[in-house]
This record gives structure tokens, C-alpha cells and sequence, in this order.
């Protein structure tokens, strides 16, 4: 394991679940995913998991230390990739806002967070194994067809297809 890997594996991961860090780990042993760490003092402030593909960048995974969160680390991230990514559109997944849903305030403290960042609704809602999700773009829109093609290549085509991800929603409706 890469030392930034391994930093953020002792930092972050606590409240990951182990099928999420395996996935994570899966992207970056595939050659697929960027990993940025940013520190403060040698202490791992965060990190972002990122998917570059064609004209796009997926956001995997963004964590941010529970002790320095609401502080404006996670803004200096996303800022910075969206400045070293300038040229391209990036994407994101977040959990679809359900008024049903247990943890609805986080899911709309979520979607607040990456709004107030520049980034904005698709309209397109998709499915899988972690249930309904969003997808947030900023730099351009995109569509369900693109965003497959993301996940499939990040995935390949085996474990795409046993992920069961579907476009469930495109609107032109941008919320």
C-alpha cells in the first residue's frame, strides 16, 4: 500500500464501510483513480479519490478529518480540483434527497455543501447497490449515458454489470 493510502487509511477510514474501502482500494490498485491527500502538520486532513475520464472527473470518495470539518477544508479541495481541472466536467454521486430517509438532514447538508462549491444538479438520478443517487456536475452538464460510461470503465465491464447501476430519472430541470 501507497504511504498517502496507507495515511488515509489511518486517519479517514474509520467510519468507512468495508465494502466502500474496498472499493476504493480496487480504483486505485486498477491504475484508475487519482488520490489527493491534503495535510496540515503531517496530519492528514482530508482526501479526494478521483476517476479522470475522456472530458470528465469523478469524485469517489471525498473525506474530510471529523476534527477540522465545517471549517472550509473540504471547499479547499473541491476548489483545488476544480482549478486543476478547469477543463473538464466533474462529477460526484451524492444520496438522493428522500423526505422518508433517516439521515435526511446530512443528505440536505450534503447537496448544500457541493451547491454553495459551484456544483450543480444534473437532473439525472440513478440506482445501484447503495440505493437512489444524484448526480452533481460542475463545469458542464451531463448525461445518464455519460455517466455509465464513467462507471464502467472505472468499474469494468464484469463488476459494472453486477453493480446493477441504472439511470432511473433525466430532467432538463436543474434544482
Amino acid at each position: 500500500m501507497s504511504e498517502p493510502m496507507e495515511r488515509c487509511e489511518k486517519y479517514l477510514y474509520g467510519s468507512l464501510s468495508k465494502i466502500r474501502k474496498e472499493a476504493v482500494f480496487f480504483l486505485v490498485q486498477k491504475g484508475k483513480s487519482e488520490i489527493w491527500v491534503a495535510s496540515q502538520s503531517d496530519v492528514v486532513a482530508g482526501f479526494i479519490v478521483l476517476i479522470p475520464y475522456y472530458d470528465m472527473v469523478l469524485v469517489e470518495y471525498l473525506a474530510v478529518s471529523n476534527q477540522i470539518r465545517s471549517k472550509g477544508s473540504g471547499s479547499k479541495i473541491l476548489g483545488e480540483i476544480c482549478r486543476q481541472y478547469d477543463d473538464k466536467r466533474i462529477l460526484l454521486l451524492i444520496e438522493k434527497i428522500d423526505e422518508t430517509a433517516n439521515n435526511l438532514e446530512q443528505r440536505i447538508a450534503r447537496k448544500r455543501f457541493y451547491l454553495k462549491n459551484g456544483f450543480e444538479s444534473s437532473g439525472v438520478l440513478m440506482q445501484g447497490v447503495s440505493g437512489d443517487m444524484e448526480i452533481l456536475c460542475h463545469g458542464g452538464s451531463i448525461s445518464g449515458d455519460e455517466f455509465i460510461a464513467v462507471q464502467t470503465y472505472a468499474l469494468g465491464r464484469i463488476l459494472f454489470g453486477l453493480s446493477k447501476t441504472k439511470v432511473i430519472t433525466e430532467t432538463d430541470i436543474k434544482k
